[in-house]
């Protein structure tokens, strides 16, 4: 038997108030969630906050993304996105930069390889980790993301 679709989770909730089913999708895609949000902010607190307010977003557009779903039966990408744009809101806010009003979760994009050893790998990424925010976060989207560069503008 095949695992429950997030789709199919997210239409449980939403129809039938079914906690469990939104407490599986939670379970799914919070550790990835945080992983990108703590890769842009480079902060733990404000990481879990950004996971919160896409998961918030999740429950008021709920109605809308099982009604558009289209055959798609994953979130994964969705909630990423979602993510990454409140962690660029969040940067931009830090030091006053005006938003470009594009919404990057119109753009999925594949994650760049990475083919480097693996301590070279950590290394890599603890100097990433000690750049301002903005320039990590470009790094992070450019990178392990594989935005392009005007995505990422």
């Amino acid at each position: 038997m095949s695992p429950i679709s997030d789709v199919d989770l997210l239409a449980r909730y939403v129809r039938r108030r079914d906690l469990g089913a939104f407490a599986s999708l939670l379970d799914r895609h919070q550790a990835d969630l945080l992983r990108t949000a703590h890769a842009l902010l480079g902060d733990g607190h404000a990481a879990q906050d950004a996971v919160q307010e896409c998961f918030l977003r999740l429950c008021r557009e709920a109605p809308g993304l099982i009604t558009n779903a289209g055959g798609r039966s994953g979130l994964g990408g969705w909630l990423c996105a979602v993510v990454r744009n409140h962690c660029i809101d969040q940067l931009r806010h830090r030091v006053h930069l005006p938003s470009t009003g594009g919404d990057l979760a119109d753009t999925p994009s594949p994650p760049a390889p990475l083919e480097v050893g693996a301590d070279q790998a950590v290394v890599l990424w603890r100097a990433v980790g000690g750049l301002p925010p903005l320039e990590r976060a470009a790094v992070v989207l450019r990178y392990r993301d594989g935005l392009a560069y005007q995505e990422i503008a």
